[in-house]
């Protein structure tokens, strides 16, 4: 059973004829232990509350940290899922700018392919018209070098005619100093020919 200062104070104790005690010394010392009583179990009240303060302050936080620790677990969890959604897209980007690329390559195969048929073709047309352009070649060069042959027979026939119908020169009515310079026998006097080329 607890005592209490009150106890202490209210005691009263039996008085015996000899070999006791003196009163007041002890009432003044169950005063004096009275009063230490008191003085530890306000000290022990002081501690009890401020135990209390205590336990209150580690109750909030625990919870502070039970609700830091659900934000963390969310947050990484949220950024596991932003980490994730992001590989997600970039593998999307990537597939599809693989897929770009792989479809722009065999359009430009394509395009090669056809180019390359084209020039292929041209080139064969090209090959084949080459027999027919010398045949015509060849034929054009004999035909000029005909026009150029029959060209300078028909000069020369012409010429001969103009010397032949040309009137011979009186030498009576030409002075000596006048006279062209004497010519070689059977020579004729014939003006110049201006060649001509036709081409």
């Amino acid at each position: 059973m607890a005592i209490t200062p009150m106890d202490i104070h209210l005691k009263e104790f039996r008085t015996v004829p000899t070999g006791g005690y003196d009163k007041e010394e002890v009432d003044s010392f169950l005063d004096l232990v009275a009063d230490e009583l008191e003085k530890a179990l306000n000290r022990v009240k002081e501690l009890e509350e401020t135990l209390e303060a205590m336990k209150a302050k580690v109750l909030h936080y625990e919870d502070m940290q039970q609700t830091l620790q659900t934000a963390l677990t969310s947050a990484q969890k949220s950024a596991g899922d932003i980490l994730q959604e992001a590989r997600n897209q970039a593998a999307a980007i990537i597939k599809r700018a693989q897929e770009r690329s792989e479809r722009i390559l065999q359009e430009m195969r394509k395009e090669k392919e056809s180019i390359l048929s084209s020039f292929f073709a041209i080139r064969d047309q090209i090959v084949e018209q080459i027999p027919q352009m010398r045949e015509v070649m060849e034929k054009g060069f004999s035909l000029i070098q005909e026009l150029e042959t029959q060209a300078k027979k028909a000069l020369l026939r012409d010429v001969e005619k103009e010397v032949l119908s040309a009137p011979a020169p009186e030498t009576s009515a030409v002075s000596e100093e006048s006279k062209p310079e004497a010519k070689g026998e059977g020579e004729i006097e014939s003006k110049p020919v201006e060649e001509k080329t036709i081409w």
